[in-house]
């Protein structure tokens, strides 16, 4: 028996964003019938809104009215809104079943990390009355949905902890390896002319300038260097200082040394997976969530400051020893990522999901 499945989220995000890169990737599975006994039956969302009073009125008003409608009058027999931040669109009394994927908690359950000499906020600690009204609202809705569906197991935790009688699923995000393959999707490096210097050794990061993203644990590590090595690293930070298209991206990620990821707490973490999708090596934090997808032996310790220069230099001391070569990709960490988050894979764990809402 064939089920449909009606997808709703707020504003219509591109796929160069976060939400918008997992909203897609469910309407891939979807219509490439990855998802066994499940087809798309619609998407409803809305264009982003540019003003603050179109967007209020469409977040809280006409949106969520537009979404119970369509939910009344569908055929499907499911309602799966794909973020949490719209989970205040989950209809009351809905006719149909209603999932809602959960990426993290961060802004609706904001906590502090204690680190040996420093405290970082995750999410927003003090919101203003008006993002106060809001969290209420998707708590709400949380609370009405009938499965929530966690994309790590760090946010599956957290999720039965504030909502222990939910129903839950774990369906990590997909990587299209393919895509960022360059061996199969080569991209130039003439496409980071802008800011690569061929003659030094790049090294990235990916990502906000979040407290929790700790860019300044970066500048100390690269303070940290001995000095011949500091002046050869080409450190580009990436989404915190320079904006890169979607090509420009796939071409850091194919021909930088390292991914830098020191993060304290992800939801998923998209950036690691990309880039050892690439081939590229990534030196991460060992923390929630990305270390549950990164190999034990790219992690390290979350405050060990020396531990991460160590790292760095390793990273530059290979690259000096073949200078002049083109980077060679580290298939080990193609191929893990290709066995631990395919769209088959994703496909799978979103149908037993899905199916979990029709067991008897």
């Amino acid at each position: 028996m064939v089920r449909r499945v009606l997808l709703a989220r707020g504003g219509a995000l591109g796929p160069n964003t976060g939400l918008g890169r997992a909203h897609f990737s469910v309407i891939s599975l979807l219509e490439k019938t990855l998802v066994k006994d499940w087809t798309l039956a619609g998407i409803v969302e809305h264009e982003v809104e540019d003003n603050i009073l179109p967007r209020v009125w469409n977040r809280w008003r006409s949106h969520p009215i537009l979404v119970k409608q369509k939910t009344e009058s569908t055929t499907a027999d499911l309602l799966h809104i794909t973020d949490q931040e719209q989970a205040h669109l989950v209809p009351k009394n809905s006719k149909i079943p209603v999932a809602v994927t959960v990426h993290d908690l961060f802004h609706i359950s904001p906590r502090k990390i204690k680190l040996d000499n420093d405290v970082i906020d995750v999410g927003e600690n003090n919101p203003n009355s008006i993002r106060k009204f809001d969290i209420n609202k998707l708590k709400s809705g949380l609370n009405r949905a009938d499965l929530l569906i966690c994309i790590s197991e760090s946010t599956r935790n957290e999720v039965q902890r504030l909502f222990p009688n939910k129903k839950t699923a774990l369906v990590r995000h997909q990587i299209d390896v393919d895509y960022w393959n360059p061996e199969l999707n080569p991209k130039s490096p003439e496409l980071i002319n802008n800011f690569h210097d061929s003659e030094k050794c790049l090294i990235i990061t990916v990502g906000s300038d979040e407290p929790r993203k700790r860019l300044d644990l970066v500048k100390d590590i690269i303070s940290g260097l001995d000095p011949e090595i500091s002046k050869e690293i080409n450190l580009v930070n990436i989404g915190s200082e320079i904006r890169l298209n979607e090509e420009q991206l796939i071409a850091s990620f194919q021909h930088a040394e390292a991914l830098l990821f020191p993060s304290v707490s992800e939801g998923f973490g998209y950036p690691p997976a990309e880039a050892m999708a690439a081939g590229c090596k990534v030196l991460a934090s060992n923390s929630a969530a990305h270390n549950e997808i990164i190999p034990n032996n790219y992690l390290l310790p979350i405050d060990e400051l020396r531990a991460w220069i160590d790292a760095v230099e390793r990273i530059h001391s290979e690259w000096k020893m073949n200078k002049g070569k083109e980077r060679q990709a580290n298939n080990k960490l193609i191929d893990h990522v290709r066995n631990l988050l395919s769209p088959v894979a994703h496909g799978i764990a979103l149908s037993k999901a899905y199916d979990s809402l029709f067991e008897e």
